[in-house]
């Protein structure tokens, strides 16, 4: 089997993210994600917190917003983070299989086999850190609890103040670190492909060895991203506008008559140059709802370009915060199980060997 040469990467290849993030299927995971987090957070968060802070205004809100901050809310706060740590860990995995293991096509099927590889995985890594904290937690409890006896309480405590002060913070660092999870922790599941405690371990060894550069990194690809988001936006409603223009000029009255349906006048506010009304209603309510539902797709993919363009740049930040990266082909995988095989063939042939011995002592014997 050939020797795998390692790759290197530096902080310009930081840049290459701008590139990276206009693959159709990464956009197309990125513009789902954001659809399932937009309903996630209509049905769920709205009411309780969004739709207060609308009727009432912001003083009052935030009043409302503590008193209806209620499970429902809290649910939906949590599928939207896991909704984001998929979407993220599974773009993470494309970019690496691309410039890592030079594949030069990487698509849905390979998405869909890493999730459906690396779905334990990160069940586990939620549960991970949830265990993590809840051993922090009995650790802490432990000294306080002995500490609640009189007059030994407080002589226990200010001996072992050290290790209960080392858990405090090492609990601190943890939360620190948590929060890189739906960030650094999904790209490190989607680039290492490693088991949950594993990225969780080398989460908190990247923190804790660049954390500088993570986060100066990090900063520059935010106004980066700022240039690049403002860019994609700017053609792509200069593309629903003209769009819009041009329909107007050759279909005239035609066009006019198509009616938006009621429930997607937001529509309406996501692209100001869509120049469309609620028309006539009746049968052109047919093309509309069919317009509609292509700019949703149009809107999600355009409004998530900057979560896709992030998670790109966060990928080649920790490809460039690492020593060297092997590839990982198919062929490897080919070969170990040909080099299996190969033994497997071997001991066989061994086997038989012993067989005819023996067979050719008995016949000896005999004779």
């Amino acid at each position: 089997m050939e020797e795998k040469q390692a790759k290197v990467f530096k902080f310009k290849d930081i840049f290459k993210a701008w590139n990276h993030s206009f693959r159709f299927h990464r956009l197309m995971i990125s513009g789902v994600a954001y659809i399932l987090m937009g309903l996630v957070a209509y049905f769920l968060i709205f009411d309780t917190l969004l739709k207060p802070m609308a009727m009432f205004g912001m003083r009052d809100s935030m009043l409302i917003a503590l008193k209806l901050f209620s499970v429902k809310s809290i649910i939906g706060i949590i599928l939207i983070a896991f909704i984001m740590f998929i979407a993220k860990m599974s773009i993470a995995f494309s970019i690496r299989t691309e410039v890592v293991d030079d594949e030069i096509f990487v698509g849905w099927k390979d998405v869909f086999k890493f999730l459906g590889k690396n779905i334990k995985t990160f069940v586990f890594y939620v549960l991970g850190w949830i265990l993590l904290f809840v051993l922090v937690a009995l650790g802490l409890l432990f000294f306080y609890v002995i500490g609640m006896i009189p007059y030994v309480g407080s002589l226990w405590l200010s001996i072992m103040y050290l290790i209960p002060f080392a858990i405090s913070l090492f609990a601190v660092l943890a939360l620190v670190i948590l929060c890189f999870t739906c960030t650094y922790g999904a790209v490190i599941v989607g680039v290492e492909q490693e088991s949950a405690m594993d990225s969780i371990i080398s989460l908190f060894h990247l923190i804790k060895d660049h954390g500088v550069y993570i986060i100066a990194t990090h900063v520059l690809s935010w106004i980066v991203g700022c240039i690049a988001f403002c860019f994609v936006f700017v053609v792509v409603q200069g593309a629903v506008a003209l769009t819009s223009w041009g329909a107007h000029l050759i279909m005239g009255q035609e066009f006019a008559k198509i009616t938006i349906p009621k429930f997607f006048g937001f529509i309406v506010l996501l692209f100001p140059g869509l120049n469309m009304g609620f028309g006539i209603g009746g049968y052109y309510l047919i093309p509309g709802f069919i317009i509609s539902i292509f700019l949703i797709f149009i809107a999600a993919i355009l409004y998530s370009y900057f979560f896709n363009y992030m998670t790109a740049a966060q990928t080649f930040i920790y490809l460039s915060s690492q020593d060297k990266f092997y590839p990982k082909r198919k062929d490897d995988e080919e070969d170990v199980s040909t080099d299996e095989d190969e033994e497997d063939k071997k001991d066989e042939e061994v086997v038989e060997e012993e067989v005819d011995l023996e067979i050719d002592v008995e016949e000896k014997e005999k004779e």
